[in-house]
């Protein structure tokens, strides 16, 4: 399954993320970890959270670093969807009638 702008994703419970030195690891839940994750990677990571749609999540990255949304709106979708089948995030529905929040 891949990840959609409408998609809200968020961090697979057990899963964390921090830096080490000048490396952002995340490790899923059995321990196994995923390296060399970028500053980008690191902060759609963080924005991960359960409420915000892929898209703000996209827009707030694009924000932060000063880019177009549309290369990054790409590219948050395909590194969502890579961390999902790795196990590390789930799409996750918004509470019916309740829209997503923006991030900022």
């Amino acid at each position: 399954m891949s990840f959609a702008e409408a998609s809200v994703p968020r961090r697979r419970a057990g899963a964390s993320g921090e830096w080490f030195g000048a490396d952002f690891l995340v490790l899923d839940a059995e321990g196994r970890t995923l390296r060399g994750l970028n500053a980008t990677a690191a902060r759609i990571w963080a924005l991960c959270d359960g409420q915000s749609t892929a898209r703000a999540v996209a827009e707030a990255v694009a924000r932060e670093f000063s880019t177009d949304v549309g290369p990054v709106l790409a590219d948050t979708l395909r590194f969502l969807t890579e961390l999902q089948r790795r196990g590390l995030v789930d799409e996750v529905r918004a509470p019916a009638g309740a829209a997503p929040r923006e991030v900022r």
